[in-house]
């Protein structure tokens, strides 16, 4: 992508080079959303600039589920409501939103960050396996 550096501008050409750095974006990808983000107007790429900086800063991992929140422990994990003794174990934070949206399960959650994939050198140390068997280990679950 540093091709851009001789004929872009540079700080357009850095915002390409970020954007290509995200899943799923591709290099012309990149340089639509940068092109994108040029026209538009300051106010509304300085309120982009704030949400992911604000999102950097008060969001982080709950120390009982791992899933994303601004407090710790997450309001799921803090609803007495819940059934403290099912967890159910999910591969993404997106995996939660899908399943509570059905509203069908009472239970908790055990987000993992990612699958194990020995083929993009992803073990079981990469994932927050050792935290759920910690949280087994410590709590009354009757079913995970």
């Amino acid at each position: 992508m540093s091709e851009y550096h001789s004929v872009t501008a540079a700080p357009l050409a850095r915002l390409i080079e970020e954007f290509y750095k995200l899943p799923g974006i591709g290099p012309k990808s990149a340089q639509r959303l940068a092109y994108y983000l040029l026209r538009m107007p300051a106010a509304e790429a300085r309120s982009l600039a704030e949400a992911i900086i604000e999102v950097k800063e008060r969001v982080t991992l709950c120390s009982t589920c791992q899933n994303v929140t601004e407090i710790d422990p997450c309001r799921i994990c803090a609803d007495e409501r819940r059934d403290q003794g099912v967890i159910c174990v999910v591969e993404e934070p997106l995996d939660i939103l899908a399943l509570e949206r059905t509203g069908s399960f009472k239970g908790l959650y055990h987000v993992l960050h990612g699958a194990i994939s020995p083929m993009d050198g992803i073990g079981p140390e990469d994932l927050k396996i050792s935290e759920l068997l910690a949280r087994l280990r410590s709590a009354a679950v009757r079913e995970v």
